[in-house]
């Protein structure tokens, strides 16, 4: 961690999808069917000790399917369902917005009405029979009819001071700022990468729900030193912020937390 700083460099590492045993093989398909992803890594790989089993399927844009069995609730690994859908949305880019959904609803899958959202057009679609929410967004300056990633979308109650919060707590910086919109785009480093994330927050109406949702679709930001993972749980705890316990390899190995943002966003942090 840096000197004279209370919060470490975090960097956007990708998304996790929690996936349930049964239904891992068929959420691969779907994904290499519709979204036209491919299979880059597999292991037979447990995400805790406390495992039984696990497997994880590393497919395109950082996304990881994660799977495991269990005999005990997890400190952190863990998705609900059949809940409230969450205010988190991971968007995928398309050039082909009208087709896409349209190919979706003839195949009977579940999408929302294309909508107006920050700058474009979108729709939601609830992807695999886990019926997993992901957002695609319209973009015609794109070359190809290939999806693309985007941005993540997070709702929240008071815009002013998510801006604010988001800054604080994790080193997010404001690159604009349209509270007549109803709209900030953030922006974080890419692991990896010389590139920035893209975060927008957006004020949600009066009546939509604020709480805690633990969604199968999980953004992870990753600490580079594992000591600073450490500091930085202790450091969210300390301020009163609702923070999980540490799930993973406590003594070698990728560690996770979560915590929750006021309106009760998910973040996931993870080290090795």
């Amino acid at each position: 961690m840096a000197t004279g700083k209370e919060i470490p460099e975090l960097y956007f590492d990708g998304q996790t999808m929690d996936v349930l045993w049964d239904n891992h093989d068929q959420v691969v398909d779907w994904f290499e069917k519709y979204f036209g992803w491919k299979v880059l890594r597999q292991e037979n790989w447990k995400v805790d000790p406390r495992c039984s089993e696990g497997k994880m399927t590393q497919m395109d844009f950082g996304t990881w399917l994660v799977t495991y069995l269990t005999g005990t609730r997890l400190p952190h690994h863990y998705a609900e369902r059949g809940t409230v859908d969450p205010d988190l949305r991971l968007c995928f880019r398309t050039r082909e917005l009208d087709r896409l959904r349209r190919a979706f609803v003839t195949d009977g899958i579940r999408v929302s009405a294309v909508y107006s959202g920050p700058k474009t057009r979108y729709f939601d679609v609830w992807a695999t029979a886990e019926g997993i929410r992901l957002t695609l967004q319209e973009d015609r300056s794109l070359p190809s009819s290939e999806l693309a990633p985007s941005w993540v979308r997070l709702g929240v109650s008071r815009l002013n001071e998510s801006v604010q919060w988001y800054g604080q707590h994790l080193g997010m910086k404001c690159v604009e700022h349209q509270p007549s919109q109803g709209f900030a785009v953030m922006e974080l480093q890419l692991n990896h990468s010389e590139e920035k994330s893209l975060w927008v927050l957006e004020q949600k109406s009066s009546d939509a729900y604020v709480g805690k949702v633990d969604g199968q679709v999980q953004p992870v930001c990753w600490v580079r030193e594992r000591q600073d993972f450490f500091k930085y749980h202790q450091y969210l705890k300390q301020r009163g912020i609702e923070t999980s316990g540490i799930g993973g390899f406590l003594t070698q190995g990728l560690v996770s937390f979560h915590f929750y943002d006021p309106d009760g966003n998910r973040f996931n942090i993870s080290s090795m």
